[in-house]
């Protein structure tokens, strides 16, 4: 295929992905009533470095497989996205949301969860507490969509704990803090 239509094509969408999961799925929405900024964006965002020329060479090819619902072939470009990242020593963090999203999409929410728990464990040894609670955030959030509410409720019970750090973002503070107040995002067995 042509060069500058794959370009179109990988530009399109990645405009596109903020719409991929359900709106509540955005745990970091600017667009969203309970946000308190634009520090707060769709999805997870790419860690500092991250978006190398090689990892952003597979995102951009994970985003076209994903675009024609070629869900197998863009988990597969989002694993080598990752694991490039891990090797250039960056924290995986955008390739590892696009990774759950196609397994959400693709049907697959325990694995979807299951992406967001290892990118919560990563982001807990780098020290990345927004990433950490986005990513609990979220995997509470596929559980609690696939009926798995005491699943969600152990991931909410470990956001509760991670959100008294002093050390957590403030804007994701209080945005996450006001899903939690309602747990209305959340079908989580109390």
């Amino acid at each position: 295929m042509n060069t500058r239509i794959m370009q179109a094509l990988s530009v399109i969408t990645l405009f596109g992905m903020v719409g991929l999961f359900p709106g509540r799925m955005h745990a970091t929405q600017s667009g969203d009533p309970v946000s308190d900024g634009p520090g707060i964006r769709p999805g997870i965002a790419a860690s500092e470095g991250e978006l190398t020329t090689a990892v952003q060479a597979r995102l951009s090819r994970g985003e076209a497989f994903q675009s024609r619902l070629r869900y197998a072939e863009a988990e597969r470009e989002y694993r080598i996205a990752a694991a490039t990242a891990r090797r250039q020593g960056h924290l995986p963090s955008l390739a590892m949301w696009r990774l759950a999203n196609a397994h959400y999409h693709a049907g697959q929410h325990s694995q979807a969860a299951l992406v967001l728990d290892q990118l919560a464990a990563e982001a807990a040894r780098v020290g990345d507490l927004g990433v950490e609670a986005l990513a609990l955030f979220n995997a509470a959030w596929v559980d609690g969509q696939a009926g798995r509410g005491r699943q969600a409720g152990v991931r909410v019970a470990q956001l509760r704990r991670l959100m008294e750090s002093p050390y957590m973002p403030s804007a994701i503070r209080r945005h996450l803090g006001a899903r939690l107040d309602s747990l209305s995002d959340l079908a989580v067995e109390r």
